[in-house]
């Protein structure tokens, strides 16, 4: 079903409202948020990505038993470091009980921790338990106060309501029965959404107070979250997802053909996509349009010598501007981009085409079948765009490749690590496109063109969307994406304005979108 601006949405059943395991990211930042930063944080069972996002997969999947020790030995580890002694245990705790029969302070730390890693207060019968778990262990011979103290918290963080955001919504008479989340499902959503983490004290308090019952109350919350430094690793975590961190990080290119490729190139390259969004939301407040022809970028120094830019005295990313005659242009010139949709030996305008096509413009790409015979692609004799064209004259992959290629040979003057180049196997690259009839030169005029497109900016809302309601976006969220892009536009395409609307809108606080 169309949506807004064209994008197409599948037609799917009402949502329904799940459990959300933490992802590795959430995991990760929780555990540090709540026993402080030093704490030691080991891997964890990997995330199911659907559609791209890990958020997506974390509403349909449950932990392995081998994910399930993963998370018993390293949340040990994490609490062994944070109650091994009085300075540390203060750093997690609202107060350290100064023995196992301090029941003031011993409740009241137990209570303020189990809010917020269970997202909502402790029942009487939790806190009780949790406290029971300290004096009992805590009085043992050979024992002390703060092994009951780690004992509990390691209770308190194996739980399924720690490991799992449980957002399940009642029915609402004040509206009408629809399912609502409560304040603390919401405070839950949004520490999720803007910090990848559990809430905070003054979120809870809000929750609390009845303040995120209205979307005015939640947007005065949501204000506050975003100038958070907290709020940056969501940012990075959304950017990796759009841009596929997982296949740059598996991306290999071959030592002998490309010897400036480095892990640490790739690294660079990840967060220097993760700078542009972070300064185009928070330091310019710019136009999200402006990311596809803008030539504002952040390096290190062994980016800047890839790029060939300036570097720095210091050996730490810091803003360039391309030249004005440079080719490389917006974030189609970056280089976890171009690097990240190509091959070990040679580029690959499909897959750059097919990632345009499906993570920025919301158009599915049918995968390939499985029996047809590719064609060989040693032949060092063609031009990558020869074997392409000879490939859509086959009409069995026409359909797919004329939708991929066009874009993607845009891109063809960066070889597979990035690296601008003006020939490809003794001839001069031809660069030129078309992308929905309009044409392109080269990858400049790309951006240009890309920016144009009408979908663009509701294709990003509706991905962010989804990532922050744990979702795939549906015929029935047509009418709330249309609000949120007109917003979007009034606004001057502004990231963090949208995300505010996103979270005060009535897809965030309720199960189902209105209809």
């Amino acid at each position: 079903m169309p949506g807004p601006a064209g994008l197409e949405l599948p037609v799917g059943n009402a949502p329904a409202a799940h459990l959300h395991k933490l992802t590795v990211p959430e995991f990760n930042n929780s555990l540090h948020d709540l026993l402080g930063t030093a704490a030691p944080v080991a891997a964890v069972e990997p995330d199911l990505m659907v559609n791209g996002f890990a958020t997506i997969g974390a509403s349909s999947v449950a932990p392995s038993p081998g994910g399930v020790e993963l998370y018993e030995s390293t949340i040990r580890a994490a609490t062994t470091f944070a109650f091994a002694d009085a300075t540390h245990v203060a750093s997690a705790l609202a107060c350290v009980p100064t023995a196992t029969t301090d029941m003031s302070c011993l409740t009241r730390a137990i209570a303020a921790f189990g809010r917020r890693a269970f997202r909502r207060p402790l029942t009487s019968e939790e806190t009780t338990r949790f406290v029971g778990y300290v004096t009992t262990i805590g009085n043992q011979p050979g024992s002390s106060l703060f092994i009951g103290l780690r004992h509990a918290i390691d209770a308190i963080l194996q739980s399924p309501y720690f490991l799992y955001r449980v957002e399940l919504g009642a029915p609402s008479a004040q509206d009408g029965g629809r399912s609502k989340y409560d304040g603390f499902e919401v405070a839950s959503r949004m520490a999720s959404t803007f910090w990848t983490s559990v809430p905070d004290d003054a979120l809870l308090d809000a929750a609390q107070q009845g303040a995120l019952d209205t979307p005015d109350g939640i947007r005065t919350q949501a204000q506050r979250m975003l100038a958070d430094p907290r709020v940056h690793r969501s940012v990075s975590f959304f950017v990796d997802q759009l841009f596929d961190a997982q296949r740059l990080s598996q991306s290999e290119k071959d030592p002998m053909m490309f010897p400036t490729w480095t892990d640490t190139l790739r690294d660079a390259m990840l967060q220097e996509l993760e700078l542009r969004f972070d300064n185009a939301i928070f330091t310019d407040k710019s136009d999200f349009l402006n990311l596809f022809d803008g030539r504002t970028t952040f390096v290190n120094n062994e980016l800047a010598r890839f790029y060939g830019v300036a570097e720095s005295p210091m050996d730490m990313f810091h803003r360039v501007d391309m030249p004005a005659d440079s080719p490389r242009v917006g974030l189609l010139g970056a280089g976890a981009v171009l690097a990240g949709h190509a091959l070990p030996q040679r580029t690959s305008p499909t897959a750059r085409g097919k990632f345009v096509n499906e993570m920025l413009l919301c158009r599915t790409v049918a995968p390939p079948p499985m029996a047809f015979p590719f064609p060989d692609a040693t032949d060092t004799n063609v031009t990558v765009r020869q074997r392409l064209t000879a490939h859509r004259a086959n009409p069995f992959c026409a359909s797919c490749h004329g939708v991929t290629d066009p874009i993607g040979l845009g891109m063809e003057n960066f070889d597979t690590t990035g690296k601008f180049r003006t020939m490809d196997n003794g001839a001069p690259i031809d660069a030129s496109g078309t992308l929905d009839n309009m044409p392109f030169n080269d990858l400049a005029d790309l951006g240009g063109v890309l920016r144009k497109e009408a979908v663009l900016g509701p294709c990003f809302i509706s991905k962010m969307y989804a990532s922050s309601l744990g979702r795939i976006a549906i015929n029935l969220d047509a009418p709330a994406l249309e609000q949120l892009a007109m917003h979007f536009t009034a606004a001057g395409n502004r990231i963090g304005d949208m995300l505010v609307d996103l979270v005060a809108s009535d897809s965030f606080r309720f199960v189902e979108p209105s209809k």
